[in-house]
Parts: C-alpha cells; structure tokens; sequence
C-alpha cells in the first residue's frame, strides 16, 4: 500500500509537474482524498505509487476555480466588462493518466451480463 512519502518520492522523481504536489500545503489530505477515491472507482484494483500519485496531482489541480465554476454548470462570468467563458466543460474526476491505465471506473462499466441456464442441468 502506498505512503504519502513514497507518492511523494515517485512524484518528485517521475512527474513533470511535481512542483503541484511540492508547492500544496495540504499533502495528507490530496493523498487520503486520492485512495479514497480511487478505492472506491476502482476496488479490485491494487493501488500504486504511480496511481495515487496521478490521482492526487489531479485533486489538488481540481482546486481551480476555474474548475470549480464549470464543475457547478456555469457557462461565463463578467466582472468590469472582462467576460470568461467556460462553455460546456466536464472535467472527468479520474485523472487521464489513470483512465488510461486502469481504464472505466466501476460506476461507469456496463454491468455483467446475467447467467442464465434454460433447460437441463449445470454439472
């Protein structure tokens, strides 16, 4: 199971935008935030260094306002005449690195197609 610490490793060395998680006061609850979800999108899943340190990059970028306004369905602000557009932009809650390693989480798969027996017996 990951630490913070080793995340923080693996970030430092392997990321480009390491200085996201560096520069973030509130590290312990970007990487609790990060297994908890990850946990619960992904359950069968054992998670990584790699993983919960994608994941987290992305809680913390998350705090964007700019993210934040298009998250709750606004489309513009106008503030002294300057206008900021955010159109119709969803950001995905799993972060891109993670969906493309693990791929769907589990509330977006097509559930399991049922077993059915008809006729005879399963020995």
């Amino acid at each position: 199971m990951p630490t913070q610490e080793s995340v923080e490793t693996w970030l430092i060395a392997n990321h480009l935008e390491s200085n996201v998680w560096t520069d973030f006061e509130r590290k312990s609850v970007a990487f609790i935030q990060a297994i908890r979800h990850l946990n619960s999108w992904y359950p069968d899943v054992e998670l990584t260094d790699e993983i919960v340190g994608y994941q987290a990059i992305w809680e913390i970028k998350g705090l964007d306002p700019v993210l934040k306004y298009s998250g709750l369905g606004v489309k513009s602000l106008t503030d002294n005449g300057e206008r900021v557009d955010y159109g119709d932009f969803v950001r995905d809650k799993v972060a891109p690195e993670v969906h493309a390693l693990l791929g769907l989480p589990i509330d977006e798969q097509e559930p399991p197609e049922e077993f059915v027996l008809y006729g005879g017996r399963l020995i």
